[in-house]
């Protein structure tokens, strides 16, 4: 028996339950909300066969420190596997590359090959987008399915902030530059926010719709900028300095309602109501990794990171923080489709139906 073995695996298991049993027994929810366990699956042990035998139309990716693959809703693992080179993962598909990547081959999740980017650069995926950094961090391009190039933006200064949705591309420079692109590369705005004592672009976002877009900027004055865009023109209708200074990328997002816009500042996690410009606010305790949402509904779910010390905590909309809870991993990722929430943690993934919602 190996023992040790044992051990691990009971540690891990630990871990996971010790999560969930904060956010279902130790807290309340209130009246009405809950989180129901539906299912805990390992990914350690690699998988690269069942894909061939199960759809992929419903397929999740996750990428778990080196490990990266495909799951379905009732906890099937389409595929797990392990490298040492840089991934890329969504739903649209996955490639893994070397530092001096000089081409990238794109795969399907069920492993065919899609389309293949014939240049030097590191490969991105943001749903079914297709993006290339330049080597020199100052310049990125977009390509559709087949490989065939659809534009690129180049500039003197490094890029900062990077975001996508379906209406175009944000990116934000080192010098304090944002600029706008639709998906065929046409320059809706291009401006430097200013405000601050040192120019630099932290985060930025689109909404899904294209309407908003938003930024944190600047250090000493750093403050949060609120976007909104008709046509080719653009305007600030909301601007708050923050407290504090971030000194890293920051984390900046919309709901996929488009209602709210996430930002993130010191110690803090900022939300704004894109038809009422109001702002509120939360604490989150280290960097914020990633916000779901919930469209329509009332609740979403934010994990933050401090060290190897992570926080998992349920948002009733706009600013009321419900519970959090505190684990320890060395990688970890929320997913949240509507009502349902998959949390992974190093070796295992689970997932957590969300009950009562209105």
């Amino acid at each position: 028996m190996n023992i040790k073995a044992n051990l691990k695996y009971i540690s891990i298991g630990s871990v996971i339950f010790l999560v969930l049993y904060s956010f279902i027994a130790v807290k309340s929810l209130g009246a009405d909300i809950f989180f129901e366990p539906v299912w805990t699956t390992d990914i350690s042990e690699p998988v690269t066969d069942a894909h061939s035998t199960r759809s992929t139309a419903e397929a999740e990716a996750f990428i778990l420190g080196n490990r990266f693959g495909f799951f379905l809703p009732d906890g099937t693992v389409l595929s797990s596997e392990k490298t040492d080179q840089k991934i890329t993962a969504s739903t649209f598909g996955w490639a893994v590359y070397p530092a001096d990547a000089q081409e990238t081959v794109l795969y399907r999740p069920d492993g065919t090959i899609r389309t293949k980017i014939s240049e030097a650069g590191f490969v991105h995926l943001d749903q079914e987008r297709i993006y290339l950094f330049q080597p020199g961090g100052d310049g990125v391009s977009q390509f559709d399915e087949t490989g065939t190039k659809l534009w690129t933006r180049e500039h003197t200064a490094p890029i900062t902030a990077f975001r996508s949705s379906p209406k175009g591309t944000i990116i934000g420079y080192l010098d304090g530059r944002l600029v706008h692109v639709k998906p065929d590369g046409t320059e809706v705005f291009s401006f430097y926010p200013g405000g601050s004592n040192l120019q630099v672009i932290l985060g930025a976002a689109l909404s899904d719709d294209g309407t908003m877009a938003a930024c944190v900027s600047g250090i000493e004055k750093q403050r949060f900028l609120l976007i909104k865009i008709t046509g080719n023109q653009h305007k600030i209708v909301y601007h708050a300095y923050l407290d504090g200074n971030l000194r890293r990328q920051a984390f900046v997002d919309f709901e996929a309602g488009g209602q709210y816009a996430f930002f993130e500042s010191e110690n803090r996690l900022g939300f704004v109501d894109c038809s009422r410009y109001t702002a509120s606010s939360i604490p989150i305790s280290g960097k914020v990794i990633e916000a779901g949402e919930c469209p329509g509904d009332a609740l979403f779910v934010v994990l933050s990171k401090n060290g190897t010390t992570w926080t998992l905590s349920a948002v009733e909309r706009p600013d009321h923080l419900v519970v959090s809870t505190n684990f320890t991993a060395t990688d970890a990722f929320i997913i949240q489709r509507n009502d349902i929430l998959y949390l992974g943690t190093d070796t295992h993934i689970s997932r957590l139906n969300i009950r009562g919602l209105k």
